[in-house]
Formats: C-alpha cells, sequence, structure tokens
C-alpha cells in the first residue's frame, strides 16, 4: 500500500526540482540578454571605428584587363606565339610549356599616398624600371601617389600537360586543377588603420585535342566565343582588414562574431 505522506513527498521533490530548473533557465536567459545587450553596445561602437577608418583609407581601384590571345612559348620572348597550325604531340612535347598573361592596371582614386605589394605570379609590365625585381619574387612595397595608374602582368608559365589536364577536367565537369593566381596588397601604414587585399585568379583550357587524331593537341578554338575568353579571369574583390593596432596584430571583429 502506497503512503499518502510518501507521494507528497515525492510530489513536493519533483515540484521543488522543476522550480529550480526555471530559476536556473531564468538566470542563464538573462544572462544571455545582459550578453547579447553589452555585445549590441561593442558592435555600435566597433561600426562607428570601422566607419571612420574606411573614410580614412586609401582608395585604390584593381582591374583585371583582357587576357593575351595568343599564350607565349617562351615568357621571355614576347614572339614566341605559338600559330593556329601547330600541333603538339604527346607524350613527346608534354613538357613544353604556354605562357598565359593577364594585365592588371591599379589606379590610386585618392590623394593620399598608398603603399603597395604584388606577390604571386606576377611580373612589372617594364622590368628595367624595377630593377630589384627578379622572376618568382613579388613587386614589394612601392608607394602609389595619388591619381597614378600602375599596370603589371600576372603571368604564369604551365606545361601543355598542364594545360591539357584542365581541357580534361573541363570536359568532365570538374573544378579546373591549374591556374595561375596572384595577390595585390594595400595598406595605409598606420597602427590603427586598414588593410585591403585583391585575390587575382586566371584559368583556363588554351590548348584542345586535335578531333580525329592520337593524342595531338593545338590551341583552343571556339568561333562562339571571343578568342580572349578561353582564359578565365574570377572576378577581383577587395578584403578589408581592420587593425586596432597592426603592431601587435589586433583586428577589430566583425559585429556578426560579436552577436553569435
Amino acid at each position: 500500500m502506497v503512503n499518502g505522506w510518501d507521494v507528497a513527498a515525492a510530489v513536493g521533490t519533483v515540484a521543488s526540482a522543476a522550480a529550480a530548473a526555471v530559476a536556473t533557465g531564468l538566470v542563464a536567459w538573462q544572462a544571455r540578454l545582459a550578453r547579447r545587450a553589452n555585445a549590441s553596445a561593442h558592435a555600435v561602437v566597433i561600426d562607428s571605428a570601422k566607419a571612420r577608418l574606411d573614410a580614412e583609407a586609401p582608395d585604390l581601384d584593381v582591374r583585371a584587363l583582357a587576357p593575351a590571345w595568343p599564350p607565349l612559348s617562351d615568357a621571355q620572348d614576347s614572339a614566341s606565339l605559338p600559330t593556329r597550325g601547330t600541333v603538339w604531340s604527346f607524350p613527346g612535347d608534354e613538357r613544353k610549356t604556354l605562357v598565359c598573361t593577364l594585365a592588371v592596371e591599379l589606379t590610386n582614386r585618392g590623394t593620399r599616398d598608398v603603399e603597395v605589394t604584388i606577390h604571386g605570379d606576377v611580373r612589372p609590365v617594364n622590368e628595367l624600371a624595377d630593377p630589384a625585381w627578379q622572376p618568382g619574387r613579388p613587386i614589394e612595397d612601392f608607394l602609389m601617389p595619388g591619381r597614378e595608374p600602375y599596370r603589371f602582368h600576372l603571368q604564369g608559365t604551365l606545361t601543355l600537360r598542364q594545360w591539357a589536364d584542365n581541357q580534361d577536367a573541363q570536359g568532365q565537369g570538374r573544378p579546373l586543377p591549374h591556374r595561375i593566381a596572384g595577390a595585390v596588397i594595400a595598406t595605409d601604414r598606420r597602427d590603427e588603420g586598414i588593410t585591403d587585399r585583391w585575390e587575382l585568379v586566371m584559368t583556363g583550357c588554351p590548348i584542345e585535342r586535335v578531333p580525329g587524331a592520337a593524342d595531338q593537341w593545338r590551341l583552343t578554338t571556339d568561333s562562339a566565343v571571343p578568342q580572349w575568353k578561353i582564359l578565365t579571369v574570377e572576378p577581383v574583390a577587395r578584403e578589408r582588414t581592420y587593425w586596432i593596432s597592426r603592431r601587435r596584430g589586433l583586428e577589430y571583429p566583425s559585429v556578426e562574431d560579436m552577436l553569435n
């Protein structure tokens, strides 16, 4: 036989536990509200600081122009242009190369000097004017005065085998494995300031199989598009970093991170 006092005691214990759980939940909920309110207040301050840095930041425009066509056979010889009648036979010609080039133009649209570094698969348009540059090295730390343009080349050398891999990947609906890439980095050089970065990527399939031939290749021909569109350039978008202190490596957090 169940004792009524035991039932009452059990009900009381359950009720107490439920009340304690509700109280704990309320405390936690209030704490979350307080943290979110605090984060929202900090987010307003951070937004204000970023808006100030935006207003004071250099105004650099990075524009990718049309890729050169046809590609070169030799980066050091601007006359080494294969013709539409050129045919390469694999495996004998697999290690021969094609050099693809994309002109990139920078313009300082503001009045402040901008410190710029360019690295990756890049080379100056006029190497004689930049005697410190060597192939494979970045174009380092030069100042762009206000309203001044600067042009350089995103340029990469890949073997015919690598370009053929791109063509095969495209035919199979896979991402192209080989690409030419670089980056432009600009800074205002201030401790509390900004760093802007633009990624540059060019890829494509400049060669294709010769129809009806066993493992022979030629320059890609496509009457449906301009030939330079055989090489594709990804859209150039700016990524901006806001520094609380560049010297100490402290960045302003994003508002989204603070509120999540």
